[in-house]
């Protein structure tokens, strides 16, 4: 049976942050903050390991690298609107209004990396790396996962 590319790993995630938003957005109080750690949990780890193996792979290939950069600076504002909603609790008034840019803002950048950048990506990498990077990719994820399980350890003691 072949390994999983990096393509599949990746689009396996974004299906799993895609159900995460739509039960966000029906979601209110206690069941909102829940929904919103995990979806944090799921997406942060995803952009960071996206950031230090996949990214600076794609960033090699001339055919794929404004598409990359793209997707970095898509990741920077994600990461602010993170940071707003991290500062407020469901019953604020700006909550969903902000829950469903920052879904729309995911949902953009998931239709231009599976439909832009992963098409590009095939050109050039080889199903061999594409295997590799996402060995690369979940060690990397799962790293992050661990630092911020400790972190809220830490945070709790």
């Amino acid at each position: 049976m072949a390994k999983p590319q990096i393509y599949d790993v990746l689009h396996r995630e974004h299906e799993e942050v895609s159900e995460l938003f739509h039960q966000l957005e029906e979601a209110k109080g206690a069941e909102a903050l829940e929904l919103f750690a995990r979806l944090k949990q799921k997406l942060v780890p995803h952009a960071r390991a996206e950031e230090a193996v996949v990214y600076p792979r794609f960033l090699e290939e001339q055919n794929a690298a404004d598409i990359t950069r793209e997707g970095i600076e898509e990741h920077k504002q994600v990461d602010n609107l993170i940071a707003e909603l991290d500062a407020m609790t469901p019953d604020n008034e700006k909550w969903k209004a902000k829950v469903k840019v920052l879904a729309d803002m995911v949902g953009h950048h998931v239709d231009e990396e599976e439909g832009e950048m992963f098409p590009l990506a095939k050109q050039v990498v080889s199903d061999r790396e594409a295997e590799q990077l996402a060995e690369e990719y979940a060690r990397e994820r799962d790293s992050f996962v661990e630092d911020i399980r400790a972190d809220q350890r830490d945070a709790a003691e």
